[in-house]
């Protein structure tokens, strides 16, 4: 499945599920009349007990009941991030499991402040924690990396402004994008392209990687370099 923007969308409703409350301002469920900020996105259309499976590998940090939240189970992933997935009827791991994209986690519910049977899924900036003021915004917008137990070559970038420059480097490639925050994922991938910002902390991050540097001295120069990298290939 395609990765990238868009992948928890795609990841559900190709399981059955469909939206059934986006994110931002929407008429408040439970004060008819009135609006509220919803700070992730439902993901309903499945019956009560249906298995959700993650849309992301990384450390389970809770898994329990919160108020509102209902029993909800939070994933932090390699950038920090944490995943929220809440509303379950009953939990398939606990507090410390590691899990990978597409494991179980636990079961559709209604947990919590919920009119119905559904998945609330939200994604919230490092250190936040479950707090609901935490959220990242709408999670179709965070991008979505390949996890990496068998990725051979990788793209990492100095800083978003050098995603388009690097984009034609990875449809040639046909690898997956890191963002510097990504790091830790990369001690077992064989090549690294460097699509700018310093080449040290990749090299300490993966010691046994292929190192191909196209970095220049501002994102201009990166994208003169990738070109003629692509010229040349």
């Amino acid at each position: 499945m395609q990765l990238g923007y868009g992948f928890p969308t795609r990841f559900y409703t190709e399981q059955g599920f469909r939206i059934t409350s986006p994110f931002g301002p929407r008429p408040d469920p439970f004060n008819p009349g009135e609006t509220d900020f919803h700070t992730g996105k439902d993901y309903g259309g499945r019956p009560r007990g249906t298995l959700v499976r993650t849309t992301v590998g990384g450390d389970v940090f809770t898994a329990r009941a919160y108020s509102g939240w209902g029993n909800l189970v939070g994933i932090t992933d390699a950038k920090g991030y944490n995943h929220l997935f809440a509303h379950f009827q009953d939990f398939r791991v606990k507090n410390g499991d590691k899990v990978a994209r597409g494991d179980g986690i636990g079961t559709i519910g209604s947990t919590g402040n919920a009119t119905g049977p559904h998945l609330h899924y939200q994604i919230n900036k490092p250190g936040t924690g479950v707090r609901s003021s935490g959220y990242f915004g709408d999670p179709d917008k965070y991008y979505f990396e390949e996890e990496v137990e068998n990725v051979e070559i990788a793209i990492v970038l100095g800083s978003d402004a050098d995603y388009c420059n690097a984009a034609p480097l990875r449809d040639w490639l046909n690898c997956p994008i890191f963002s510097r925050s990504a790091l830790g994922q990369l001690s077992k991938v064989s090549n690294i392209y460097v699509c700018g910002g310093a080449v040290e902390p990749i090299k300490q991050a993966a010691p046994k990687a292929k190192i191909i540097n196209l970095s220049g001295n501002n994102r201009f120069e990166t994208a003169a370099k990738i070109s003629s990298h692509l010229a040349s290939i």
